[in-house]
């Protein structure tokens, strides 16, 4: 079954908390109020919620559930991630297999961290 991209705010918002690295510790409520303007879906993958998408203002960033890192991101969701052609996302450090990922998906990769559509 396809991953795909689910409007439920409060299980996106759940799961992506919990699939959060977080470097220091935050509330949950903390977490919910800092992305108050964020339109925030549920990732969903054979019918179990396995991350978060969020999205503001053409940025885009995911949170996936760590059994689930490496495996989640199909071309398909990717589109579904990214459907702006100005639309961007920033890599956390210690996720730099996403680098490669990004760039054989069409993406330009900058100095920055930042990741964009290549145009």
């Amino acid at each position: 079954m396809p991953t795909t991209l689910v409007d439920d705010r409060e299980t996106g918002l759940a799961v992506g908390y919990a699939a959060t690295d977080w470097s220091t510790s935050i509330a949950y409520e903390a977490y919910a109020a800092a992305l108050n303007d964020w339109d925030v879906k549920a990732i969903i993958r054979d019918g179990e919620p396995i991350g978060a998408a969020y999205f503001k203002d053409g940025e885009v960033h995911v949170s996936v559930r760590p059994e689930w890192r490496k495996k989640w991101a199909t071309r398909g969701v990717i589109a579904q991630l990214f459907p702006d052609e100005n639309a961007f996302s920033r890599i956390t450090p210690g996720h730099d297999y996403m680098f490669d990922i990004f760039r054989r998906l069409g993406f330009s990769v900058y100095d920055n961290g930042i990741v964009a559509r290549a145009n």
